[in-house]
């Protein structure tokens, strides 16, 4: 391995170690005090988890991207020296599944957010939440800050904007295909 990979491989195992340990404070800024005050704050956070549901469809098809030219290329090896092809093809298959499963999360996200289009929160707020002070007030203020702001770039609900419901969501480039699930690389 080059040693101009090494940096960017360890910057890429950063970002996902980043992204679970995002996932983990939305855990907490959702359940812990004062948590979600208004649907269309949920709204919001299921739009954006349907597009990263979405974004993990790019990344399960690009690692097997490169686990195919790593081998095609003879730089993988096992490590009791057998024939790394098997191995290959076991974590193939698992992220064509893993490809499926995140289209599937997708777009359960994707109705979920479509369902809650007509619903709003009313004027009152809880008596539990409106005295509650916590170290996390301050993340949650930002964080609501930042729903009113992400909540302008989803005006409309998003059957509004899918014609068809089984439909995958727009991009700017026209409506998405759902991407094909890669062919089978080789027979053992």
């Amino acid at each position: 391995m080059a040693d101009h990979e090494t940096p960017a491989d360890e910057r890429t195992e950063l970002l996902a170690g980043e992204l679970h340990e995002r996932a983990r404070a939305l855990i907490r800024l959702i359940q812990d005090p004062p948590g979600l005050t208004r649907p269309e704050a949920a709204r919001t956070i299921l739009g954006n988890l349907a597009q990263t549901a979405y974004r993990f469809v790019k990344l399960s098809e690009h690692l097997d991207v490169f686990l195919d030219g790593a081998l095609d290329a003879g730089r993988l090896q096992h490590e009791r020296g057998d024939d790394p092809l098997p191995s290959v093809l076991k974590a193939h298959d698992a992220l064509i599944r893993a490809t499926e499963q995140s289209m599937d999360l997708a777009e359960s996200f994707r109705r979920a957010q479509g369902a809650l289009t007509v619903i709003h929160g009313t004027e009152a707020t809880s008596p539990d939440h409106a005295e509650t002070e916590t170290p996390l007030d301050e993340q949650a203020r930002t964080a609501a800050t930042d729903v009113q702001s992400a909540a302008k770039d989803f005006p409309r609900g998003i059957s509004d904007v899918l014609s068809d419901p089984g439909s995958a969501p727009p991009t700017a480039d026209g409506p998405r295909r759902a991407p094909k699930p890669p062919p089978p690389r080789r027979e053992m």
